[in-house]
């Protein structure tokens, strides 16, 4: 079962996240801000990462960012989600290495289709890092 953290500090939002996800058979971590849900990535990597921007304390390019530079945590999927979007906001967040985006308020579908896509997307990366793994073993 995949593990899906969603780091948001608008309860209401975390819990329709957190409801919606269940309801497709994923296992749920929330946290409400971003040095609480930086430690929850370190402690037990989950299979993806939805995050607020904007929040006290850490947001959630710092999140990403941090994740991004870890070597142990960089390859998580991570979907960041804001209401506030800007052309700029939308540039550093790529910059920052992000995987996708959800804006607020956005329709059960584009989280589903946003969550399944970087999934899906993973896997295919991961399949394919074995097979040249496999590949190389071989030829050794």
């Amino acid at each position: 079962m995949k593990n899906i953290l969603v780091i948001d500090d608008n309860d209401a939002i975390r819990n329709v996240i957190a409801t919606v996800l269940a309801d497709y058979g994923f296992q749920l971590q929330e946290a409400a801000d971003g040095e609480t849900g930086l430690q929850m990535i370190r402690d037990d990597m989950p299979s993806l990462v939805i995050c607020d921007i904007n929040m006290p304390g850490m947001d959630g390019y710092e999140v990403l960012s941090l994740v991004r530079q870890s070597f142990t945590m960089a390859s998580v999927p991570f979907i960041l989600m804001t209401g506030l979007m800007t052309h700029d906001g939308f540039r550093r967040g790529m910059s920052c290495g992000a995987d996708d985006y959800l804006f607020k308020p956005f329709a059960t579908a584009e989280l589903i289709e946003a969550v399944m896509s970087r999934l899906a997307r993973q896997s295919d990366v991961q399949r394919a890092a074995e097979t040249r793994a496999l590949k190389l073993h071989q030829y050794a």
